[in-house]
């Protein structure tokens, strides 16, 4: 089976809507499969803002394989080593946090890519990237592998604002979320997600994104929210978090229990 089908890149080359559900605390593969069956797109494992080993994110990457739900990886930083440890392990794609320059893009493109398009080191045999059965050569890897996985990046910080423009022409980006907490924070406006000067700049987001025909993508799972922004234009949520749906789940679990004791 050849396991860079690219299905998640077919879908967002179709501008599907995408939902995808975060994997920010679990250990467990159960997340995932929970996921799956809840009818989410993708999943995102996060590496950024957690204390899940590479072990771990392997282990959750070899489960969505297996049960066939596209997952990301929100990787730590845009080193070579972060990169392309990660990329060999075989998610569907990667997102890179806290983008401010062209020159930070520039970087990641020729860091993920493989010759001729960029200075990827090619694992052959020794990783699942070039382990699973399906590539007739090494040739057909790197081909499929370059055409099949998905480059995301975050706009979070007021730079990446002030460089939008720069940022987004670079070739080979396919999706650009928007981090809610750090770019609100970085334009002085923490947690004014209603605001008005927040939500226009969001819209310019959604603007370029679309004038260099890259996917607009924003973390938000409240309804009314993920309905505001799809209609402005946004394709791609993260609505959700697996530790934040233990916690709410446990909530009102318990304050149901209770409530019927009281009664």
């Amino acid at each position: 089976m050849n396991y860079g089908n690219g299905i998640l890149k077919q879908r967002i080359e179709r501008r599907d809507y995408l939902v995808g559900g975060c994997i920010m605390d679990s250990r467990s593969g159960a997340v995932i499969e929970a996921y799956k069956e809840a009818g989410y797109d993708f999943a995102m494992i996060d590496r950024e803002h957690t204390a899940l080993n590479s072990e771990t994110i392997l282990e959750h990457i070899r489960m969505c394989r297996v049960i066939g739900l596209p997952c990301v990886v929100r990787v730590a930083d845009n080193t070579y080593a972060e990169l392309n440890r990660t990329l060999d392990q075989m998610p569907d794609g990667i997102f890179v946090p806290r983008i401010r320059t062209r020159a930070d893009v520039e970087k990641i493109i020729e860091t993920v890519k493989y010759p001729p398009l960029g200075k990827r080191g090619v694992g052959a045999s020794t990783c699942p990237a070039g382990k699973y059965m399906g590539w007739n050569s090494v040739a057909e890897m790197v081909e499929t592998l370059n055409r099949t996985t998905m480059v995301g990046i975050q706009i979070e910080t007021r730079e990446a604002l002030e460089n939008l423009d720069d940022i987004l022409s670079v070739p080979g980006i396919d999706v650009a979320v928007v981090g809610n907490d750090d770019l609100s924070t970085g334009m002085g406006i923490p947690g004014q997600f209603y605001s008005d000067t927040y939500r226009n700049a969001v819209k310019e987001v959604i603007k370029c994104c679309n004038k260099h025909d890259i996917m607009p993508g924003i973390a938000a799972g409240d309804p009314e929210l993920v309905k505001y922004w799809g209609e402005q234009g946004m394709k791609m949520f993260w609505a959700s978090a697996d530790i934040c749906l233990l916690w709410q789940a446990a909530a009102q679990n318990c304050a149901a229990v209770r409530n019927a004791l009281e009664s």
